[in-house]
């Protein structure tokens, strides 16, 4: 299914029927990271591709990735997804740190919030005036041709050389919903997110979110959780 928000369309995965859950994936991540989650959870689940990630549109010439901006399409797909009754949201890393401060923000639009490994954004106001430096330098280096690959299997040694602690069956569901043949690249396999996705943010939270929240541990999983153990994630989110 697409949304239309703020002109730009953004994917996202239906599955089942009922009251909606929505799904948030993390940085550089996509829709396709909730495939084993989702069909364990009740009811309809949607799993939303960000703005420049997975098969949703890219901003265009002149554009950017802030932050808060995921926020701001956050809302306007519960508008559309459910006007008249709040959602139940399942966030993880940057998804989930975008649905606690939409949550904070807009608590009567938020049934139960689920943050999977996951904490607010914030950093020291000392630090503000070195982070608006490196946006204004990376404006200016970072191209916006995507990033090529060889197969599904470099794709996937390439995520778990970034991040050690992802297994092997993660990284494989990352890889095969991550890339696909790029036109301008001669068909050629690419990772589908805005390369502009990398370069930093000159609008960071400064102050930490507050949230009243029950934190529970899954044992042997990485920063995936929902990958690695699906079946506990999906308990712990049906007992809320």
């Amino acid at each position: 299914m697409l949304f239309d928000v703020w002109g730009l369309k953004l994917h996202a995965i239906e599955r089942g029927q009922g009251r909606p859950t929505l799904l948030l994936h993390g940085w550089l991540d996509h829709a396709h990271s909730f495939d084993l989650l989702a069909p364990l959870i009740a009811g309809r689940t949607v799993a939303l591709d960000f703005r420049g990630h997975g098969d949703s549109q890219w901003v265009g010439a002149g554009g950017f990735y802030h932050f808060i901006e995921y926020v701001a399409d956050l809302d306007e797909v519960c508008e559309q997804l459910s006007p008249l009754e709040p959602v139940r949201i399942v966030g993880h890393s940057m998804g989930a740190a975008a649905a606690l401060v939409y949550a904070a923000d807009r608590p009567g639009r938020v049934e139960h919030l689920t943050l999977i490994d996951a904490v607010p954004l914030s950093i020291p106001t000392q630090e503000v005036p070195a982070r608006l430096t490196s946006y204004l330098l990376d404006l200016r280096k970072t191209p916006r041709n995507r990033r090529r690959v060889e197969s599904v299997a470099d794709a996937a040694s390439r995520l778990q050389r970034n991040n050690p602690s992802l297994s092997a069956r993660a990284a494989q569901v990352l890889a095969e919903g991550g890339i696909s043949p790029d036109p301008e690249q001669d068909g050629m396999l690419a990772w589908k997110w805005d390369p502009l996705l990398r370069a930093h943010s000159p609008l960071p939270i400064t102050e930490d979110v507050v949230q009243h929240m029950t934190v529970h541990t899954v044992p042997g999983a990485g920063h995936h959780v929902h990958l690695d153990a699906p079946e506990q994630v999906a308990s712990l989110i049906a007992k809320r």
